[in-house]
């Protein structure tokens, strides 16, 4: 073989492989892409979905039949966050579907991750979980209305405390975390905004201060910042509130009560072993606790839904209902 024809077949090897490896490389690149289109198009078609929500007037039916015992009662505490506005002209429901909102279009089917706590007046989650429960069946509606499916959700349930909600997403163990995390907070060392896709606000609280009438606090304390100057002052928060509680308060003796927190919390003030509750309701007299003074902190706190996020790993998690593991971004900024 002349030298010209072994450097025209070594040419020719190399351009092979050269081809070869970028049908290979963006084959891999395609499926990567698909998978964050589909987790992205699932985000924006239950945006589309939570605007048409509101703009139908639906997420005020919701309202006034929230919560149960008292229909109505909701308008006076549910925080209308606009975030996202009713704007359906400005919010389109994504074309070609593809990964997961393909998946849960094919199926019909999508899975939620819940938290298993009781439905009593006595636990703060209470006077929310139903109106997020009813604003999901009216996002999953409006979904399969445009795109000529039903859909219908089951949900997982964890247990009550800390969650490891992004290891249930890498996992695939669900599609969607539903309104449990708020946006502002952190989940298994990592920011729930950087470890997360994540919605439009659709349902948002205030943080209150309660402070027992016969307290001297009542007249001492008498707004956030007074409480913040007053690290002795032993504070007992529910769920909802804990980490905000904890982040604005870092010097404070925060105890959080997962279960019955509003009834737990009341038992620890009387025995002395807390000097105030901290809860997204704006007085307690609606849980039938009575003898509190009420003190808006100004800051609120909203809820997305959550889908997975890529380039985020988990350690291998505990058993459930054991504490978290860790996670973390494989590719940081």
């Amino acid at each position: 073989m002349t030298t010209i024809s072994k450097l025209s077949l070594l040419l020719g090897t190399a351009t092979l492989l050269f081809i070869t490896g970028c049908v290979t490389s963006g084959g891999a690149s395609t499926q990567a892409d698909d998978v964050a289109k589909g987790r992205e198009q699932m985000i924006r078609a239950f945006d589309a979905a939570w605007v048409r929500v509101i703009a139908s007037g639906k997420y005020q039916e919701v309202l006034n039949e929230e919560p149960a015992y008292e229909p109505g009662l909701s308008n006076t505490y549910v925080v209308r966050m606009a975030d996202c506005l009713p704007l359906p002209d400005l919010t389109p429901y994504p074309e070609n579907p593809t990964g997961l909102l393909k998946k849960v279009l094919d199926t019909g089917k999508i899975r939620r991750l819940g938290q298993n706590v009781p439905s009593t007046r006595a636990d703060s989650s209470y006077y929310f979980s139903g109106i997020g429960d009813k604003y999901f069946q009216a996002m999953l509606d409006e979904i399969g209305t445009h795109y000529g499916v039903k859909i219908s959700y089951t949900t997982v349930l964890a247990q009550p405390g800390r969650l490891a909600s992004t290891s249930y997403l890498i996992d695939d163990e669900v599609d969607i975390v539903s309104q449990l995390n708020a946006t502002g907070g952190r989940t298994q060392n990592l920011r729930r905004r950087i470890s997360r896709r994540f919605t439009c606000t659709m349902l948002a609280s205030s943080q209150f201060i309660h402070i027992p009438e016969s307290s001297t606090l009542t007249n001492e304390i008498n707004n956030l910042s007074d409480l913040i100057a007053r690290p002795d002052v032993r504070v007992c928060a529910g769920p909802l509130t804990t980490q905000t509680a904890k982040s604005f308060m870092p010097n404070h003796k925060v105890t959080t009560r997962y279960i019955s927190d509003i009834a737990e919390c009341d038992e620890q003030v009387k025995k002395g072993k807390a000097d105030v509750i901290m809860n997204p309701l704006p007085n307690l007299d609606m849980a039938k606790v009575p003898g509190y003074k009420s003190l808006h902190t100004l800051i609120v706190a909203g809820t997305p839904l959550w889908v997975a996020q890529e380039g985020i790993v988990c350690d291998i998690p505990p058993a459930r209902g054991k504490g978290e593991n860790e996670c973390r971004e494989i590719d940081p900024l």
